[in-house]
């Protein structure tokens, strides 16, 4: 799998996901947060019309160091080409954010002077991409 996104001008990183519940699909560009541990986050006006399943409760330390009570809910995504069940955060914010725990076992390709962003899962090959091994 290889899915390309892209770099702001404030040089954040920011993909295409699709999520689906049990009302419907929607495609959605998340910012990707390497502090944030969970797999996606989703903002209310998102989560709430595609009909998500709740699936529990969690206690969230966030950055500022204070803890955050947030809904978790199952949903189903399209990550590039493949599907997968994940659980998701939602609260009342306005992007959706990607973390730790849906990058992890991908490989991220960030160039910031070209405006490049590659996420790809290991040994997958892109023509685009070529990697300079330094040697000492």
């Amino acid at each position: 799998m290889i899915l390309h996104g892209h770099i702001d001008n404030k040089n954040q990183l920011w993909v295409p996901i699709t999520v689906a519940g049990n009302q419907g699909r929607k495609e959605v560009t998340a910012l990707i947060d390497t502090g944030f541990t969970g797999e996606l986050l989703l903002p209310l006006h998102i989560a709430v019309p595609l009909g998500l399943k709740l699936a529990g409760a969690s206690s969230c330390k966030l950055g500022d160091g204070s803890i955050s009570k947030q809904m978790l809910f199952s949903a189903s995504i399209t990550w590039g080409t493949q599907t997968r069940d994940i659980t998701v955060n939602v609260i009342d914010v306005e992007d959706a954010l990607i973390g730790g725990g849906l990058l992890h076992g991908y490989v991220l390709t960030v160039d910031f002077q070209q405006k490049t962003l590659i996420v790809k899962e290991p040994g997958t090959d892109d023509p685009e991409v070529e990697f300079i091994e330094n040697r000492p």
